[in-house]
């Protein structure tokens, strides 16, 4: 993915484009790194020489004080991760390794449970024992040490005897807010991290060159929430956080479809409900429902009203104003997936029920599991009475060696019915695990409502009425009420009595079979 790629605004995972993101600033006002260092390169040169590049123009020298970053604090490790280091500019002994994070604790972890990977040395260290170049691999997912889940990185003066960790609320507290450690996210090598360190209390230079650590193969924390894709309109703005080559971005749910009456903007286009054709005849779009027009003199019936725009509107509705994406029924604004309970293995979205890993890229040694890229099994622990299985993710044990067809999940050991207990957006039904839209439904308002079968479940059906057959009826009499017949020369209508003979009879019967109709069509 190119790394040019908008992130969406809000995310405060240091990936946002420097001209947005905030500076790191020590507590007392300085930006750090500083750009030039007393002791060796400094961070900007470091990178650079490394041919790492900023997010916007001027690609070249890379600046550190622009893309400095303090998070994410924790990662999610792949299978197998290296550690280089990049630069030693410390008199000090420094060593640099991994932790477990563990939400909700209170204290750092303890000398015991921080496993070192890089060797404390300093500028003097020769590769093989820890100086630069020096490179060490760790296979996470079969370390007896991992214990699933994040992980976090500390470094420790070996000199002087502090640690200083990733996660901030570990920091040593004689000052509070002081800075240690730096983060710069790699567009060089994929799924890659530099920790940039300061080794001494209330620091020293501010050049956090000290020591820097490429860590790759990582994956930044907090995907799976809800998002805003910048510049997107429409059902196209809706998104989930991903990570994405190391970053936390915004991506895409819902793609462009044709628009339909439901108040959205399903084109994506701006504009809501717009276009020909989005009902049946003789119906309208109005506020995301079709409902019939005003039939002149016979109105709406009752529970309705007419609007200024010749439609039917629930009298309810009348004085309701819904925001977009929602539409007003029984007097109160819905949204499109109020009510909906999608089948096994699906989400609603923007009233309709689809495959939430739909269009997910998971970064290496990850596997999208319900929308949320994860690290893939064995790299991390199933939970109880769960098994890895070969695509990486983790299923009950009792579900191993069951293998259910389209439209059926395994639980329990046994194969159920996907559909079991579904109930589709817009009065579809459920079929083979999917929901379907059949266009009767989609048209909200189409008479061939009787042969959805379970798309009607649950609506409140009108009582049969058995009604005598109309011989002979006029062919204009079948236009409705656009083109009245007349009855001993005058205009039959709605509001006038019709004549005793064969003809008024007729007349009288179809009106009833017409308002019957219409009723139906409003219910539905």
């Amino acid at each position: 993915m190119s790394r040019s790629r908008l992130v969406a605004v809000g995310l405060a995972l240091g990936l946002l484009p420097s001209a947005v993101a905030a500076q790191v600033r020590q507590p007392d006002g300085t930006v750090v790194p500083l750009l030039n260092s007393d002791d060796g390169l400094s961070v900007g040169q470091v990178l650079t020489r490394r041919g790492e590049t900023n997010l916007r123009p001027p690609l070249t020298p890379f600046d550190a004080q622009a893309n400095a970053r303090q998070d994410p604090q924790t990662f999610r490790p792949g299978c197998r991760i290296s550690f280089t280091v990049i630069a030693r500019f410390a008199g000090h002994a420094d060593a640099f390794g991994w932790y477990n994070a563990v939400p909700g604790r209170a204290t750092p972890p303890p000398a015991a449970e921080r496993y070192v990977i890089v060797p404390a040395g300093s500028m003097d260290t020769p590769m093989a024992m820890g100086g630069v170049g020096f490179t060490a691999t760790l296979d996470i997912g079969s370390d007896p040490r991992y214990r699933g889940g994040d992980i976090g990185f500390f470094l420790d003066n070996r000199t002087q005897g502090n640690t200083y960790f990733t996660e901030r609320r570990y920091q040593p507290s004689e000052v509070p807010g002081f800075v240690y450690g730096l983060i710069y996210d790699s567009r060089v090598t994929p799924g890659g991290f530099y920790f940039a360190w300061e080794d001494l209390i209330r620091g020293n230079d501010n050049d956090f060159n000290d020591l820097i650590v490429l860590v790759d193969n990582l994956t930044c924390t907090g995907g799976g929430g809800p998002c805003a894709v910048p510049g997107a309109q429409g059902v196209c703005a809706a998104g989930v956080r991903q990570c994405r080559n190391a970053e936390l971005v915004c991506v895409g749910t819902t793609p462009p479809s044709a628009e339909r009456c439901d108040g959205l903007d399903n084109n994506c286009d701006g504009a809501v409900d717009e276009g020909e054709g989005l009902c049946p005849p003789r119906q309208v779009c109005d506020r995301g429902v079709c409902v019939n027009r005003c039939q002149l003199e016979l109105g709406c019936l009752e529970g309705f009203v007419c609007t200024p725009s010749g439609a039917c509107q629930e009298t309810a509705c009348a004085a309701v104003t819904c925001a977009a994406g929602s539409a007003c029924r029984g007097g109160r604004c819905v949204a499109p997936c109020d009510g909906v309970s999608c089948p096994r293995g699906r989400t609603c979205r923007q009233g309709r029920c689809v495959d939430p890993c739909a269009g997910v890229a998971c970064d290496r040694d990850q596997v999208c599991v319900d929308g949320v890229c994860e690290t893939r099994c064995p790299c991390r622990r199933c939970g109880a009475g769960e098994q890895c299985f070969t695509d990486g993710r983790c299923r009950a044990m009792d579900c191993a060696a069951v293998s259910c067809p389209a439209g059926q999940f395994c639980q329990g050991g046994r194969c159920l019915d996907a559909c079991a207990g579904a109930v589709c957006p817009r009065g579809g039904r459920c079929v083979a695990g999917e929901c379907v839209e059949p266009a009767a439904v989609m048209d909200a308002g189409a008479d061939a409502g009787d042969a959805a079968g379970a798309g009607d479940a649950g609506r409140d059906a009108l009582p049969a009425v058995d009604l005598p057959s109309i011989p002979d009826v006029p062919a204009t009499m079948d236009a409705g009420v656009e083109e009245p017949p007349t009855v001993g020369g005058s205009e039959a209508c709605g509001c006038r009595t019709v004549g005793r003979g064969a003809r008024g009879a007729r007349g009288a019967w179809l009106a009833l079979a017409l308002a019957l109709a219409s009723a139906r069509r409003r219910r539905r």
